[in-house]
């Protein structure tokens, strides 16, 4: 026998219990849509923004590795007709040569003939006879303003209107001896020591040398690796993934990491930098041998 529960089948609070009306359906659909307008460009904004700190992060590396080079090499890569990154002189992997942010190659461009009149210009500024720029095209993927036409060697750094790209230069006063890295202070071959403490994965981490040839190795959690005789324009690779994927992929050259001039390399793998946009390159201290 059904319980008497005292209300009618037609009460207001029958009708309440059988679910939602449609006003506070579509009020709750309107909320939801303003929410994720809000929401999505936010989140595009976000990622926008990781990329461009990506694109910076490999353009201070690439200049560190040009740095290198000359110092090896007593002369600056030069660049070809199309302007691109020299990566097998650099010793990059090609997957290197565009940027995050777009997938545009970065632009590349070097004043090779020490006391030329024909030297590059930044904001006009005249960066010396021995001169270099990298340049990421930025979020709207064209190089703007006197960045798009690199072969009257003038460029610059800001601009009006959408003007977004990203420079990064070597002048003439970073390869002099006066600096802190050169060819006196480049060692033979370097000794690396990486140490896995990354409590946020807690996972192997792989890492790679890329010279003229390539050794791959892995560390355990809470282990740490030891690589000797590496040359002073190797480029460190290291990954959670050991396909080296750009996105996920930390890198530095040797010798313009090393502090001290000591030959060796020590660095801690301590966290890894995940973010929404699905990058999650492993944060790696400072060199810490002593």
């Amino acid at each position: 026998m059904q319980e008497d529960t005292g209300e009618s089948p037609m009460s207001p609070t029958s009708n309440f219990k059988k679910g939602f009306s449609l006003i506070e359906l579509s009020v709750a659909l309107v909320v939801m849509g303003l929410l994720t307008a809000v929401a999505i460009p936010i989140t595009l904004s976000v990622t926008r923004n990781q990329k461009i700190r990506q694109a910076e992060g490999e353009l201070e590396n690439i200049r560190g590795l040009i740095i290198s080079y000359y110092n090896v090499n007593g002369k600056l890569p030069s660049h070809d007709a199309t302007y691109t990154l020299p990566t097998a002189k650099l010793g990059i992997p090609d997957q290197y040569k565009n940027d995050p942010v777009k997938g545009i190659p970065y632009l590349y461009y070097a004043d090779t003939v020490p006391g030329s009149n024909d030297t590059i210009y930044v904001d006009g500024i005249p960066l010396g006879g021995l001169s270099a720029v990298i340049i990421s095209a930025g979020p709207n993927g064209k190089f703007d303003g006197e960045n798009a036409t690199p072969g009257d060697r003038i460029f610059a750094s800001t601009g009006s209107g959408d003007f977004d790209d990203v420079l990064y230069y070597v002048c003439e006063l970073d390869l002099a001896p006066s600096t802190t890295t050169t060819s006196t202070n480049i060692c033979n071959t370097y000794t690396l020591i990486v140490r896995n403490k990354n409590q946020r994965s807690k996972i192997t981490e792989y890492g790679r040398v890329l010279s003229t040839t390539t050794t791959n190795f892995s560390v355990a959690y809470l282990l740490s690796y030891t690589l000797t005789g590496i040359s002073p324009v190797a480029c460190i690779q290291l990954s959670p993934d050991n396909t080296f994927p750009q996105n996920r992929t930390y890198w530095f050259n040797i010798a313009t990491y090393n502090e001290g001039s000591d030959c060796t390399v020590e660095v801690v793998i301590y966290t890894d930098q995940y973010n929404v946009a699905g990058n999650d390159p492993p944060a790696i201290t400072r060199d810490l041998y002593r």
